[in-house]
């Protein structure tokens, strides 16, 4: 990693903690942005003596969490966390991101759209006008030939990644095929992920549209940009939806 990126990096991470409180529950993302943060993290906890609970994104974030004693629970014990602190594979001047490079996606999701507030961080190398890396996706096992077909038919093209220790596919945490899908250029971030989700067997996407409140992207020239966002959350969709009816 570039010298100035990591630099970059530190330099988001140190602003999105300053929206650590004590007693806060924190939804913790997957990712080497997250793994460059937990030094940080775990000197809240055992310097600063701050009362933390982490809801790990991943199998890697819990064992993150864990070789750093730091106490962990989950969603069944506390539904709603005060704070998901998350990386970004690329993010657009919108709000709009790409994640699940790591093949966490689906768990991150979740604990994003659970959390009261929610802040993305990462460096400058992954801002862009428009998105335009390919799309993660989890895909069940018994549902590719579907997918695929249907991906194709629409002109999608789907690569499933491949495990480098063992033969075939690489499998998520959740025992879901992982893939990539290439779409070009995005225009309408949210219109592609409505439309890739409505794929039976499609279980989650890489695409986060407008799913943070607050995306902080540390600069080359050591500034900060934050982006803040009206946050398209489950509430308020869902009475969108209804005032359609």
């Amino acid at each position: 990693m570039q010298e100035e990126v990591k630099k970059a990096r530190e330099n988001a991470i140190l602003k999105a903690l300053e929206y650590i409180g004590d007693d806060m529950i924190i939804g913790y993302g997957t990712g080497s942005t997250m793994a460059q943060a937990i030094h940080y993290v775990k000197k809240l906890v055992h310097e600063d003596k701050m009362k933390l609970y982490f809801i790990p994104t991943s199998f890697q974030s819990r064992q993150l969490l864990l070789e750093n004693n730091l106490p962990i629970t989950s969603l069944y014990e506390y539904p709603e966390p005060d704070l998901m602190i998350d990386s970004f594979d690329q993010v657009d001047r919108d709000g709009n991101a790409i994640k699940g490079g790591g093949g966490a996606m689906l768990l991150e999701k979740v604990i994003t759209q659970a959390s009261r507030k929610v802040i993305f961080i990462g460096d400058y190398a992954k801002l862009v006008e428009k998105l335009n890396r390919p799309i993660p996706l989890e895909i069940l096992e018994k549902a590719y030939p579907h997918v695929l077909n249907t991906l194709t038919k629409i002109g999608l093209k789907l690569v499933l990644r491949e495990s480098s220790g063992k033969m075939g596919p690489l499998i998520s945490d959740n025992g879901n095929l992982l893939g990539d899908v290439d779409a070009g250029l995005i225009e309408d971030p949210e219109k592609l992920d409505r439309l890739l989700r409505s794929i039976a067997g499609v279980i989650e996407t890489g695409l986060f549209p407008k799913l943070a409140d607050k995306i902080i992207i540390g600069m080359i020239d050591g500034s900060l940009k934050e982006i803040n966002i009206d946050r398209r959350q489950l509430k308020k969709t869902l009475l969108d939806e209804e005032n359609l009816k």
